[in-house]
């Protein structure tokens, strides 16, 4: 059962697009371009995990699905993409990535992404450790709130699993099991057959321990929606975050763009356009007509 769908991410662009239309600085111009992609492509990667996840789990009244979950407690936050809880109280706590380009594992748990245009691989934080601390906040948050069943009068204990969630296309480059594990990092169409995996691997006393906090399906729904409750959704300024005067705000552009191949005048929509394909374009702009020749 689906409790929670993604919150959607076409305010933010809309928004952050809009900006474009004001008198910015090239550098503020790029900030915000940049910006516009990675919102772009993490929603890409929460789309294409939450495709496996609803199909597999999304009309069972076994499963408890919540996407999108962002918590917060003690001034601490954790966004979780990706919230799966069965009858047995087992917590699938969900970290989706959109990677382009082959990532790399190390032996030392360091994550490494290629970067294309130089030829090499640069750091990024470890979503393997990133999941953990979302696990850490929400097993505070349940502790310290009314939202698990009782059994004589005690909170029934989830038990929790990470899993990093990467595209179907995904190249992923592991080292050896035995310097480092990454059983955690898969593929996101691969997800039901390692939760299948992991209830195999279960011994007969986490079984009976399992079996033990069986809740009903009426009672998981309950859960799941009190859990989905505590989504606090993030409201970016994005004016203040990348420096956007008033001052830029009320004097709109009022630059005329001319197409680089014909000479007519191109409106502002179309040259943005161009502007935010600077590879395709090569950096100039472009008239609708010239667009298809060029």
């Amino acid at each position: 059962m689906i409790i929670k769908e993604k919150d959607s991410k076409e305010r933010d662009i809309k928004e952050l697009t809009s900006l474009l239309r004001l008198n910015i600085s090239p550098k503020q111009r790029f900030l915000i371009e940049r910006e516009i992609r990675f919102v772009k492509a993490g929603e890409r990667g929460e789309n294409d995990a939450a495709y496996f996840i609803n199909f597999y789990f999304g009309e069972s009244k076994n499963w408890a699905v919540i996407h999108d979950l962002r918590i917060e407690f003690n001034s601490y936050v954790a966004q979780i993409d990706h919230l799966l809880i069965n009858r047995f109280l087992d917590f699938y706590v969900l970290e989706s990535k959109n990677f382009f380009y082959p990532i790399k594992i190390t032996a030392e748990g360091e994550f490494l992404i290629w970067h294309r245009k130089r030829g090499e691989y640069y750091s990024i934080e470890s979503p393997i450790e990133q999941n953990e601390r979302h696990i850490f906040l929400l097993d505070k948050i349940l502790k310290n709130s009314n939202i698990l069943p009782k059994r004589f009068g005690i909170s029934l204990r989830p038990r929790f699993k990470s899993y990093i969630l990467l595209s179907p296309k995904s190249k992923i480059i592991r080292p050896p099991r035995e310097k480092f594990d990454t059983s955690m990092v898969i593929k996101a169409d691969m997800l039901k057959r390692e939760i299948d995996k992991d209830v195999d691997k279960m011994s007969n006393f986490a079984v009976i321990s399992s079996v033990s906090k069986l809740i009903s399906s009426d009672t998981l729904k309950e859960v799941a929606e009190k859990i989905s409750k505590l989504h606090r959704p993030k409201l970016v300024n994005y004016k203040k975050k990348f420096g956007i005067s008033e001052k830029q705000i009320r004097q709109k552009t009022n630059k005329r763009y001319l197409c680089s191949r014909c000479g007519s005048e191109v409106s502002l929509k179309v040259a943005n356009y161009c502007l935010q394909h600077k590879k395709r374009f090569k950096g100039k702009i472009f008239c609708f007509e010239c667009q298809k020749v060029v």
